[in-house]
């Protein structure tokens, strides 16, 4: 073994994560790396995962823990006792590539400032463009739209459709239920998989519309041609292996972290249509090295001295905003950090999270309130705590007017991190007058990097 070629410890922290955490451990070690070790974390498992880890790999080393600890705790455990000199963390619904680790290793090598390198994260699965056109009308004014059909929803059994062009915001109908009008064009991508599967449509004509034409396409290729009616109804199209083989095409999942102008972060890669987001499709721009302010801490090598310095992860983070929070820290200190396109990684994206489920909310609220009262300027956390309650309120009116549980669940949630921000308050402070001791709470360490919101 050469000094190019240093010893690397990769954690990887399981939650009942059966059925995934298999797959990414194999996949681990199958890297092409002349010394890698492989510890896995598991935060009190009830699905079996532990047992069959520790039967199926007798090389990995398995740490249990008795609880729940969360996302930064729960890797700290295996951080903190490794005295190797890179350490990488994956997320257990990740499948790396053979050749993912030593350009991660190189990147930082080469620079001995560099605090971490993150991977290009790449969709698990590919995506087809896929194309809707529907004749459009002039609603009543005000509005001066020009309007398609209601898009519902759109799916294959590889996931949710994402709009990436050719329609509007998120609108709720009589029945409470979340729709987007379209365009006269309406641009999808669409994830699939390599056998032959089938795209489900979900639209309505709306506004009591005659019957509309609706020409559904994939590249040149016609899918079909489908009359919509005024009531919901689910069109299905068949998508041929040959087709998606062809056409499919990956799409960014994460390229580094960028902060935006109010302090929160947002994955490089992740464009806004209308107010919703949509990832990008993998282009040149993300085939270069670049500087991001962040690293995702769902594939990443940290150098083991910077961890240290920063003494780890936020253990008051129980998950989310704690890579963002460790690089604004480790800023402030002199490190950087950097994007690795050469080292490919596949991300299930939320895949154990349950995006936008209440407690997915409450810890993404927590997180960033915690992170920017330790390191940013107060107005931007009491900006964020004041529009948390705005959510909160209007979350609070759908589940009255529409008896929605689930907005009812949501109100619940932004009130539980507000009132555990508040609680956390005395040990943030004391954090916080650490960090002003090294430079003004003023968003500076952000500056080069900030995308607007």
């Amino acid at each position: 073994m050469t000094s190019d070629h240093p010893p690397v410890r990769v954690v990887v922290l399981n939650y009942n994560g059966a059925g995934r955490i298999e797959r990414c451990i194999e996949r681990l070690l199958a890297t092409r790396y002349s010394d890698l070790r492989v510890t896995v974390v598991d935060n009190a498992s009830s699905d079996g995962s532990p047992a069959r880890i520790e039967q199926s790999y007798p090389e990995v080393e398995l740490i249990e823990n008795g609880a729940n600890l969360g996302f930064s705790r729960g890797n700290n455990r295996a951080l903190r006792t490794a005295d190797e000199p890179y350490l990488g963390l994956l997320n257990p619904d990740t499948e790396v590539e053979p050749d993912w680790l030593e350009p991660l290793v190189t990147r930082l090598n080469d620079d001995p400032l560099g605090g971490g390198a993150g991977a290009k994260l790449l969709h698990q699965h590919d995506r087809l463009p896929v194309r809707l056109t529907a004749p459009t009308f002039e609603p009543p004014p005000p509005d001066t739209r020009r309007l398609g059909v209601q898009l519902f929803g759109a799916e294959t059994r590889a996931g949710l459709a994402e709009v990436t062009g050719g329609a509007h915001g998120v609108e709720l109908n009589e029945f409470g239920h979340a729709f987007r009008w379209t365009e006269g064009c309406t641009d999808l991508a669409v994830p699939v998989d390599r056998a032959s599967t089938a795209l489900r449509l979900d639209l309505a004509a709306g506004d009591g519309q005659a019957p509309l034409p609706i020409i559904v396409q994939a590249g040149d290729h016609l899918l079909g041609e489908v009359q919509v009616g005024s009531d919901r109804t689910t069109v299905q199209f068949d998508l041929k292996a040959e087709l998606v083989a062809g056409l499919a095409r990956p799409a960014i999942e994460c390229a580094g972290i960028v902060p935006l102008s109010d302090g929160s972060m947002r994955d490089r890669g992740t464009q806004l249509l209308a107010g919703v987001p949509w990832s990008a499709w993998d282009a040149p721009v993300f085939a270069q090295p670049h500087e991001v302010f962040a690293p995702k801490g769902a594939a990443v090598l940290y150098r083991r001295a910077m961890l240290d310095a920063l003494d780890y992860l936020d253990d008051g983070i129980f998950m989310y905003y704690e890579d963002a929070d460790l690089a604004w820290r480790a800023r402030r200190r002199g490190w950087r950090f950097w994007y690795e396109p050469n080292s490919v990684v596949r991300h299930e994206h939320a895949a154990l999270s349950c995006e936008w489920s209440p407690a997915f909310v409450r810890n993404v609220e927590f997180g960033k309130l915690r992170m920017l009262g330790k390191n940013a300027p107060r107005a931007w956390m009491v900006r964020h705590a004041a529009a948390a309650v705005k959510f909160a309120s209007g979350d609070a009116r759908r589940a009255l007017g529409m008896r929605n549980a689930e907005a009812a669940r949501l109100v619940f949630a932004r009130l539980s991190a507000l009132t555990s921000a508040v609680n956390a308050w005395p040990r943030t402070w004391q954090c916080r007058r650490l960090e002003a001791r090294l430079a003004p709470l003023d968003g500076r360490e952000l500056s080069p990097f900030i995308e607007m919101s």
